[in-house]
């Protein structure tokens, strides 16, 4: 046998163990090769995944629940595996017996893969194969296989013909009137979604018969799906036809004998309400919501109280107060009284909704004697609701009105017995300090926050700190350094350790808000002494605190107070503390100071002989850099030289060294170290002595003495990109991001690249995967840098086309979301911005390499906010989808230097004519418009994009020679004019700041 065979042999065994334990009997290992199948198909080829793997699969369908569940999923995804959309029919034999099986789960599953593999047959193979499938399933003897039918119609319906069309009607009608309560079920919950693609003649023939028989029906589980349906058709019906093809039907559902029934009702009249009209609405859906009020059943009432703000938001204008004061009023009323908590809870939610609709005088007269009483109610999440909806009567009335009522509601809920209860009166404090005043709640409420921070439960603990971090916020700092820190730094000296702890996590949350001064000032000297607690729980989280709020310090501080701290941390007997001190060591990389742990005076005393010597004394101590060396002599050579790279002269001192000897010349010595020595911390300072060193963008080491040519940069990318346990990525990718920076020029970056591209051909390849794999380094490094020297090789017009011409672009979009790290949302939205520059490219970027707007919304995504209140419905269906209906949660970017990254991207793409066609297509001036709506825009962001919105709104100018506004010649005069009136605006705006 041919060794080639013999190799292929061997790559095969593990997909033969694989298909082995498909027939195990350990069920533990069927599951596991079940859910490796499309390993195995991939395998087999398609030719035997047909023939040989799925009539396989078809005949081992009799087993285990849990493993029918993973074959049903897996076979929802083998399209490719077995030929594509023209065979995709071989998969339909299998899953129609597991639509067939007992076990729910299984059959759902086994529909959910049938509706995704529906759209992918063509017309013919769907009526070949996909529709006998549908048939033999809806006239199957088990109900199993009929409710199973009832999920597949709808989706097939749509492009078959006509004549098919009439039996697949005919079929959903046989199911609708099936003698199993459960086949009737499931029809009823299809009944909605079979409507909205069933012709609209056959819509008032057919289906409206069947919903009323369904409504109608002895099972209550069948009526109330049957209500479910009736409001998604209702939808489809003009509401002149309305009344009187379904109106009566819903009406009586109403009133329907099963509480249940009632309930979904309840729970759906508000979508009903949007689907009927006004004059229905008035006519027949506001008594009927005023009954449910009133319902017997608790739960009832409970669903119609919540929905009382939307229903009547939902009401007609002209007479929307006239009903509410009249009809809906006095139901609420009866229900502030309610024996039922839970309805006084429901009510309590939403019926502050109520003052912004009825006004300042009918809220006076009516409301506020409700609010007051549900304030005073026994139970306290009836309280809360109140008070977590103030906002809407602050609106109207003032929160003053109730200040009264309030405090004793507050106290009262502050020490619940029930922790959760008190959780939320916590979250809400930050709402209530913004309504009621800094001197209002200093005087009232502000001993009640200080002591959560001694509360028994850590949940309450932890909330109060965050608590403080708004409060501030909205107060300012200096209120926070008289009212605040004094009371917190007071707790380290506790004698409970758990307190003391709370000490370190409310700083960690106060040195963002309080700033630089206050923190170094007031907060760090008890972080400082907190690092000798005899706990080791504190001292760890003196590390983690100190982690945290590095950023707010000043580079000297963190010289001279917190490396030592953390070096001294690093040397601790306990492990964890050791573990979060050397963590916090590594994050503060970006500072240019040397991590040794000699004596400072000692350090000093070396680098001014040194930098008073010639280079001779660096050749010298070069000698020590050898990978077989001493270890007490390296680390001694080591952190001297770190030493020197603190000061911008020693990094020049550093740079300017040179030796005849090229094996002895420092650079090279040192980056030998990083890959050859066998000592960890050894690696690492090496590492970091090149970091300092190229940190200044005054110098470069790459026309001295490790030029970009170099292997060493070729073998620092491969240990950051390819091995997945390199113990120093985030240094290596820091190293890289620095050397690629502003010192290099683009005949280097090109140089660079070729060279990659020559000596590893794959490294482009292996960085987009490396960066846009969450998790990819085991070693906890988050490869962020990547991103930063990804930035800068993107000034190669090279590494832009190759950007656009791949799906590498694509994999990048997603990290311009709030949720990653500021060094990647920057770096990404430079990446985003450079791939503009190329005018030529930009129909490439918006309409042949990416789907459903995906370019221009991974630039609008993160500078628009909560569309789904911003926009009115029909702005919001003109959108992108992926900006429609966004969340009230929705955040915009925070940093104002990504903002106009982003800005300047959508400016440079509105310079092509059919890309600016587009944008206003796509209707992107709605977005800009409720960004630049924002109280506390920045000046440069709000200036840039009103240029994108006066191009986007205005007209195009067809005297232009170009469609191009970069191609455009401006005149010497006319550019000066411009510069002079962006002086000035920015000269008024520093005024008015």
């Amino acid at each position: 046998m041919a060794s080639g065979d013999v190799q292929s042999d061997e790559s095969l065994y593990p997909i033969a163990v694989l298909i082995d334990e498909l027939r195990n009997e350990d069920v533990q290992l069927r599951l596991n090769s079940i859910k490796k199948l499309s390993t195995i198909g991939l395998a087999l080829g398609v030719e035997r995944t047909r023939t040989e793997l799925i009539p396989f699969l078809t005949d081992t369908i009799y087993d285990e629940d849990e493993v029918l569940l993973a074959l049903a999923e897996q076979l929802g995804t083998f399209t490719q595996l077995v030929g594509g959309e023209t065979h995709v029919h071989v998969l339909l034999p299998p899953l129609e017996s597991l639509a067939q099986v007992e076990e729910t789960i299984v059959r759902d599953k086994a529909v959910e893969s049938l509706r995704i593999l529906a759209p992918q047959h063509s017309t013919t193979d769907l009526e070949t194969y996909f529709v006998p499938t549908v048939k033999r399933l809806a006239q199957g003897d088990w109900f199993t296989s009929r409710t199973s039918a009832s999920g597949l119609i709808s989706v097939c319906y749509a492009r078959v013909s006509n004549h098919v069309k009439g039996e697949l009607r005919q079929l959903f009608k046989t199911l609708c009137q099936d003698d199993t309560p459960m086949v009737r079920r499931a029809a009823a919950s299809k009944l909605g979604e079979f409507a909205k693609v069933v012709e609209p003649e056959y819509l008032r023939q057919e289906l409206v018969s069947l919903f009323t028989n369904l409504a109608n029906d002895e099972q209550d589980s069948v009526r109330l799906l049957a209500v479910e349906a009736g409001i998604a058709m209702a939808g489809l019906f003009r509401h002149e036809d309305l009344e009187q093809q379904m109106m009566q039907t819903l009406r009586s559902a109403t009133e329907d004998k099963s509480w249940r029934v009632r309930y979904v009702v309840a729970d759906k009249l508000v979508e009903l309400q949007k689907a009927v009209g006004s004059e229905i609405t008035k006519n027949d859906l506001v008594p009927a919501y005023c009954s449910l009020l009133k319902d017997p059943e608790a739960e009832v009432r409970a669903a119609a109280a919540s929905k009382l703000k939307d229903f009547c938001n939902s009401l007609p204008v002209d007479t929307r107060e006239q009903i509410i004061m009249s009809q809906i009023l006095p139901c609420v009323k009866d229900m502030v009284g309610d024996m039922n908590q839970h309805v006084k809870s429901a009510l309590a939610s939403v019926i502050m909704g109520l003052s912004p609709l009825l006004g300042k005088d009918n809220t006076l007269e009516h409301l506020l004697p409700l609010f007051l009483s549900q304030l005073k109610d026994d139970y306290p999440e009836v309280r809360l609701n109140i008070i977590s909806n103030l906002d809407c009567i602050n609106e109207v009335i003032g929160v003053r009105q109730l200040s009264q009522s309030l405090l004793p509601a507050i106290v009262e809920l502050a020490s619940d017995a029930k922790w959760r209860v008190r959780l939320g009166i916590i979250e809400y404090m930050p709402l209530l300090a913004g309504q009621l005043g800094a001197e209002f709640f200093d005087e009232k409420l502000s001993s009640l926050c200080m002591s959560w921070l001694t509360d028994h439960v850590f949940a309450i603990r932890e909330a109060a700190t965050n608590n403080l971090k708004k409060l501030v916020e909205k107060f300012g700092r200096d209120w926070a350094q008289s009212t605040v820190i004094p009371k917190v730094i007071q707790l380290a000296r506790d004698q409970n350790y758990l307190y003391r702890m709370t000490c370190l996590f409310a700083i960690n949350a106060l040195g963002e808000p309080c700033g630089q001064e206050i923190t170094q000032r007031m907060m760090l000297p008890t972080v400082i002494t907190l690092a000798s607690d005899p706990v080791a729980n504190v001292r760890f989280n003196v590390a983690k605190t100190l982690n945290r709020i590095y950023p707010v310090l000043d580079q000297s501080v963190l010289a001279i107070q917190v490396k030592p701290c953390l070096e001294k941390l690093s040397q601790d007997a306990d492990h964890d503390v050791q573990y979060f001190a050397n963590d916090a060591l590594e994050k503060t990389l970006e500072a240019p100071l040397s991590s040794n742990n000699h004596e400072n005076e000692h350090k000093e005393d070396i680098t001014l002989v040194l930098m008073s010597s010639n280079s001779v004394a660096l050749d010298e101590l070069s000698e020590f850099l050898d990978p077989q060396g001493r270890l007490d002599i390296k680390s001694l050579a080591l952190q001297t030289l770190l030493s020197i790279t603190a000061s911008a002269e020693g990094r020049h001192l550093l740079i300017s060294s040179s030796n005849t000897d090229p094996s002895k010349a420092l650079l090279p010595r040192v980056s030998r170290l990083i890959f050859e020595d066998g000592q960890e911390s050894v690696r690492f300072d090496s590492l970091l002595f090149l970091i300092n060193l190229t940190s200044d963008n005054d110098m470069s080491i790459l026309n001295n003495q490790i030029p970009i040519t170099s292997d060493f940069w070729i073998q620092l990318l491969k240990h950051c990109i390819s091995d997945r346990q390199y113990e120093h990525a985030d240094a290596g990718c820091k190293l890289l991001s620095n050397i690629t920076s502003r010192t290099i020029t683009i005949d280097q970056i090109n140089e660079f690249i070729n060279h990659l591209n020559t000596n590893y051909p794959s490294w482009f390849d292996d960085l987009i995967q490396a960066f846009s794999t969450i998790d990819y380094n085991l070693k906890k490094n988050n490869l962020d840098y990547l991103s930063a020297l990804l930035v800068n090789l993107t000034q190669s017009k090279v590494i832009r086309q190759r950007l656009r011409d791949n799906d590498h672009l694509k994999r990048l979009f997603c990290f311009t979301d709030q949720n990653h790290s500021i060094i990647r949302r920057g770096s990404i939205a430079c990446i985003l911005k450079n791939c503009c520059f190329d005018h030529e490219s930009h129909e490439q970027l918006i309409h042949q390499n990416f789907s459903d707007d995906e370019f221009i919304c991974s630039l609008i995504l993160p500078l628009a906010g909560p569309t789904a209140d911003e926009l009115t419905e029909k702005e919001n269906e003109e959108i992108p989808i992926d900006l429609q209906y966004l969340p009230s949660n929705k955040q915009r970017e925070t940093d104002r230097d990504i903002q106009q990254i982003l800005l300047e991207a959508i400016l440079l793409l509105c310079a092509t004519k059919t890309v600016r066609e587009y944008l206003r297509s796509k209707n992107i001036y709605y977005v800009l418009r409720e960004y630049h709506q924002q109280t506390n825009l920045d000046f440069s962001c709000g200036r840039t994009c009103e240029r994108i919105i006066q191009i986007l709104i205005g007209d195009e100018d067809h005297t232009l020679e170009t469609d191009n506004f970069l191609e455009l010649s401006v005149p010497d005069h006319l550019r000066e004019k411009f510069q002079d009136i962006d002086r000035k605006e920015e000269e008024e705006n520093k005024i008015n700041e």
